[in-house]
């Protein structure tokens, strides 16, 4: 008993939707989605108002951070003060390891393959490049809006570390690019004379110019038979500073300097560990979360295989 008054689904989805439409247009009381004309007027003016404010404040907002920024540089540069060291090719291992075979080119084609096109987009960007051909000395021009370009073929070109000898690697003597990453505005300074490093000093310092220096981490210095670095005298002071970070056209023109870094070990079939580092008078460990004790390094596990 009592089934015989239970709604059907049918009777039940008809009376649905004509609450439904009910509720959409209700014919008797005049009103839409429950409102009537004054109770939509009212929530429309508090809305438009709402939101007009809203807009009003984000545009103050804006107008207020716009007066505090230039157009010649960047709000905020990094808070890493001084530029660290990069190297072409990075290895994938977590390790910073090169190993391969002298002997087998697939071995090593992983290493020399970014060096080829980091060689290629330089090559190409001179050609499409505004940079001029400034003097030698490492002064920069005056005028800080010149880009001093960088022939990495004539850097590069004359010795082993360019693509027709596979950036050395198939002579057991292989080769790294190193660059400083660019921090904006930051301008290398000179050693005072009695201030200047043994280590660079042994091996021909040159003002005006960073120093790069490679050699054993924490092993005889017998391992490593020669580093040989190109150009010698490290990087020049004349790319510096870099100020491309609100200008499109000094982005463009502009490619970071390089040495190429050579290495020829005793040992064969032995893991060596490297350590790279760049020296200028305001080349100092950092203040921040990265702080090391060195000035500005980077740390490299070679192995040169020949069975």
């Amino acid at each position: 008993m009592g089934k015989e008054n239970e709604l059907t689904f049918l009777q039940k989805a008809s009376i649905q939707w004509n609450s439904f439409r009910k509720f959409l247009w209700n014919s008797e009381e005049k009103t839409v989605l429950g409102r009537n004309g004054k109770s939509w007027a009212q929530i429309s003016l508090f809305y438009l108002v709402f939101y007009a404010c809203l807009a009003i404040f984000w545009a103050i907002m804006l107008i207020v951070f716009l007066q505090t920024i230039t157009e010649d540089k960047p709000k905020w540069t990094s808070y890493i003060g001084t530029p660290g060291l990069y190297q072409i090719p990075q290895p994938e291992e977590k390790l910073n390891m090169i190993r391969f075979n002298m002997k087998d080119e697939k071995s090593y084609e992983k290493y020399t393959k970014p060096m080829r096109k980091l060689y290629d987009q330089y090559v190409e960007n001179m050609k499409n490049s505004d940079a001029v051909n400034c003097t030698d000395g490492g002064v920069r021009p005056d005028d800080r809006d010149t880009i001093c370009e960088f022939d990495i073929e004539e850097a590069f070109g004359d010795g082993v570390c360019n693509p027709e000898n596979d950036f050395g690697y198939k002579l057991g003597t292989p080769c790294i690019f190193i660059g400083l990453n660019r921090v904006w505005g930051w301008e290398p300074e000179n050693y005072d004379e009695d201030d200047v490093p043994k280590e660079i000093v042994d091996n021909g310092y040159m003002k005006n110019f960073i120093t790069i220096g490679c050699e054993v981490y924490k092993d005889v210095s017998t391992q490593l038979n020669n580093t040989e670095i190109s150009p010698k005298a490290g990087i020049s002071f004349k790319y510096y500073p870099y100020l491309g970070a609100a200008n499109d056209n000094y982005k463009n023109d502009y490619v970071s300097p390089l040495v190429a870094v050579r290495f020829s070990l005793f040992k064969k079939n032995t893991e060596v560990r490297l350590v790279c580092k760049s020296y200028a008078a305001n080349i100092t460990p950092g203040t921040g979360l990265f702080d090391t004790g060195f000035p500005s390094e980077l740390r490299l596990d070679l192995t040169i295989n020949t069975k």
